[in-house]
């Protein structure tokens, strides 16, 4: 055989269908034979990099994402969203539950299922930091856990909400900003609009009963739910001390009306401390302990828990508020 470009693209296809079962050595001896060029072990790598780099001919087939399919028409704006529930939370009893730190998807399964089992009936539900988006971080990973796989947890988590309860709100939260932070990294910042990073957003567009919201702090009428990151401690009640401080110095900019009961996520303690103008909560959390948290061995563990808020007419019964816990 003669080198042309008849035998180039013969070596590169040749070299692509052994690349499997055969060493490049081997394959260039085997392509050498096949042909009666001389072809050299350098010649069959470059031909399998470029090959793979260019055109994605080797790439794996995306992993099963049967709830990804299910939907995918409101992903890829086939079809509308649809229009979001209005519910009224003013008049009358209201039972809210309220579900934080779950970082999906290391969600701790029997804690959230007792949750919900014991509150089926609740009117409303507040739930933040939903997604962990662990596959997008930088960071050095223990574990191998891929994209998709969150994004079915979250599609799943959601499907069920809006299934089994009248609305749930959606508070946004730091690791939700992970997967933008994956993608500035990779292409021009003035290039973001071209791109929908708004994951959770774009994942509760099917379901009419699950609302997302921009902000990390979600108020229902005199209670005020946050997941402020930034106010985080190793003590218990410290960081919805300090939210609550944050709050108060902002809440005119912020245009918060005044609350009398703050519940605050994201320090994974619970607990309840009551001062005559209003009463701060922290809500536990629903993650596993990931083995991470094991090396650096913080001053106290954490407290797999929720929280559950009463109202009527608009007014929290502060007396009722239940901060439960899930002993494993």
């Amino acid at each position: 055989m003669q080198y042309n470009r008849d035998a180039d693209r013969y070596i590169t296809s040749r070299a692509l269908e052994l690349v499997d079962d055969y060493s490049e050595a081997e394959i260039a001896k085997i392509i050498s034979d096949e042909t009666g060029l001389n072809i050299s072990r350098n010649v069959v790598h470059g031909r399998i990099y470029r090959s793979r780099r260019g055109s994605g001919l080797k790439l794996k087939p995306r992993p099963s994402m049967p709830y990804f399919d299910k939907y995918a028409p409101y992903f890829l704006k086939e079809i509308p969203p649809e229009p979001k529930v209005i519910y009224d939370l003013s008049r009358g009893p209201l039972n809210i539950l309220v579900l934080n730190d779950l970082h999906t998807p290391f969600q701790h399964e029997e804690a959230l299922e007792a949750a919900l089992t014991a509150n089926r009936s609740a009117d409303v539900v507040i739930t933040s930091e939903v997604s962990d988006m662990y596959s997008t971080t930088s960071f050095a990973k223990d574990q191998h856990v891929l994209f998709e796989h969150e994004v079915e947890e979250i599609i799943r988590f959601f499907e069920f909400l809006n299934e089994k309860y009248p609305i749930t709100y959606v508070i946004n939260s730091g690791h939700d900003k992970r997967l933008k932070a994956y993608i500035t990294r990779r292409i021009r910042t003035d290039l973001l609009f071209l791109i929908e990073t708004d994951l959770l957003k774009l994942l509760a567009t099917p379901f009419p009963r699950v609302v997302t919201i921009p902000n990390v702090y979600y108020a229902v009428n005199d209670a005020l739910f946050t997941h402020l990151d930034k106010h985080s401690s190793v003590v218990p009640m410290r960081s919805a001390a300090k939210a609550h401080e944050w709050i108060q110095s902002w809440r005119a900019h912020l245009n918060i009306r005044p609350y009398r009961v703050l519940v605050q996520a994201h320090g994974h303690h619970s607990g309840i401390i009551n001062y005559p103008e209003y009463q701060l909560v922290e809500t536990g959390c629903l993650q596993k302990v990931p083995s991470w948290i094991m090396r650096k061995l913080p001053a106290l563990p954490w407290v797999f828990g929720w929280t559950v808020i009463y109202q009527n007419d608009g007014v929290t019964d502060r007396n009722s508020t239940q901060v439960m816990v899930y002993e494993e």
